[in-house]
């Protein structure tokens, strides 16, 4: 299942209270994890556009759906 702003606000504490605050972040740029992509954007407005241009996402819409990077 996808991750909630919750649990990704959760994931963040632990890496900041083990000292990688201050490490840049990379996602991964497929579903596999077998690429990765730097990160250059926090949460983007959500745009009605975006719904045709996600892929591989469980969900795809503004009411369920926020934008990171």
């Amino acid at each position: 299942m996808q991750i909630t702003v919750k649990e990704l606000y959760d994931y963040c504490a632990k890496e900041i209270n083990a000292g990688n605050g201050d490490k840049h972040i990379v996602v991964s740029d497929d579903n596999e994890g077998n690429g990765y992509h730097g990160m250059f954007y926090g949460f983007t407005p959500w745009d009605d556009e975006f719904e045709s241009l996600i892929y591989d996402s469980q969900f795809n819409s503004a009411d369920d759906t926020i934008v990171l990077g």
